[in-house]
């Protein structure tokens, strides 16, 4: 009977060492590469106050992601901006001895990677990479901050758990006033059982990062996968009380020449022409099936390959190479190009696409 109780305790142990993991090391420990500034080292600097003020964070992703839900204290500076006017760092004012660190949408995005680089050319030594980027900092449960511009953009659901109170109320978007009780209850399931799980849900924040956290933690739970927070105080417009709503449902707006994921993965099932704009390197570990490599950096040149007679999808790690991608081949007469504004992970030819 001891021996079974030895073992059984063995066991537990052994699967809460597995648990305490990161996301995909169950198999195997990730790899910390070298220059690399891990999920707890990302979270740690955050808490105690020192981004923007010890050291400085660089989203390298496109603005529109940026303003959609950022790590805060970071500052925006996608790597195209940086390329085309290095310069311009001078007058943020970082000393040359500062650390600096990169992020951008996780492993499979390489923007970071490249911004570090041209970074350290710059002669700022101390520049890392947060190569887990959103999704590490969202296995850690830690709050993303959207801007302004990302509401007055339209189509997100505001949440405000201050019921009754003034709040932000706009034409294009729709604003849920409930307590957190009702939230985590009865009342919230029912307005929000019929959302979408992609939905970009925005916590306004009234000034406690405690009850935000909270009401993060809450829709965490729910399975919504697309969340952040943004403070009243940064709001400039005027302030209402919201109008009483009883469920609310979502649908996503697509821009010119983009394609949802599903009609992409469609577009692969069926043998469509696919573009992958990644460099070689992240095309080599994997991508979808019958993908075509063609880096973005080449497309300029490369262009000539691409049919105009037949349907061309583009995908890329994070969309924001693949829209580029779609601007180039659509200033040179292709009028049938799709692209995937989506993140993807990919292991041989299985690829796992997150909008």
């Amino acid at each position: 009977m001891k021996q079974i109780n030895m073992t059984i305790t063995f066991v537990a142990a052994s699967l809460s060492l597995l648990a305490a993991l990161p996301w995909n090391a169950t198999a195997a420990v990730q790899k910390v590469e070298a220059g690399e500034v891990t999920n707890e080292q990302m979270v740690e600097y955050y808490k105690k106050g020192m981004i923007g003020k010890d050291l400085w964070v660089f989203d390298s992703r496109p603005a529109t992601k940026y303003v959609s839900g950022h790590i805060p204290g970071a500052i925006t500076l996608p790597l195209e901006v940086l390329k085309k006017n290095s310069t311009s760092v001078d007058k943020l004012g970082i000393p040359k001895t500062g650390k600096v660190i990169f992020y951008c949408a996780g492993r499979e995005c390489t923007l970071s990677v490249d911004s570090a680089e041209l970074f350290k050319k710059l002669g700022y030594a101390d520049s890392s990479v947060f190569r887990n980027g959103v999704p590490g900092w969202n296995q850690k449960m830690q709050p993303l901050l959207a801007e302004d511009s990302f509401i007055k953009k339209g189509n997100v659901i505001l949440i405000d758990t201050a019921a009754g109170k003034e709040t932000i109320v706009t034409a294009s978007n729709k604003t849920i006033q409930i307590s957190f009780d009702d939230l985590k209850g009865e009342k919230g399931k029912r307005i929000l059982g019929a959302l979408s799980k992609n939905a970009p849900l925005i916590v306004i924040g009234r000034g406690k990062m405690d009850a935000v956290n909270s009401t993060l933690e809450e829709l965490r739970d729910l399975d919504f996968r697309r969340l952040s927070y943004f403070p009243i105080s940064a709001w400039k417009d005027k302030l209402a009380v919201a109008p009483s709503i009883t469920t609310v449902t979502w649908a996503p707006v697509y821009g010119p020449g983009q394609v949802s994921p599903k009609a992409f993965e469609e577009a692969v099932a069926s043998g469509q022409y696919i573009i992958d704009v990644r460099p070689a390197a992240d095309y080599t570990r994997g991508h979808f099936k019958g993908a075509v490599n063609i880096p973005i950096e080449e497309m300029d040149k490369e262009y000539t390959k691409v049919s105009k007679e037949r349907p061309v999808f583009i995908n890329c790690a994070t969309g924001a190479k693949s829209q580029k991608a779609f601007d180039i081949l659509s200033r040179k007469g292709h009028v049938n190009v799709k692209y995937l504004d989506a993140e993807i992970s990919c292991k041989g030819e299985s690829c796992i696409i997150k909008e």
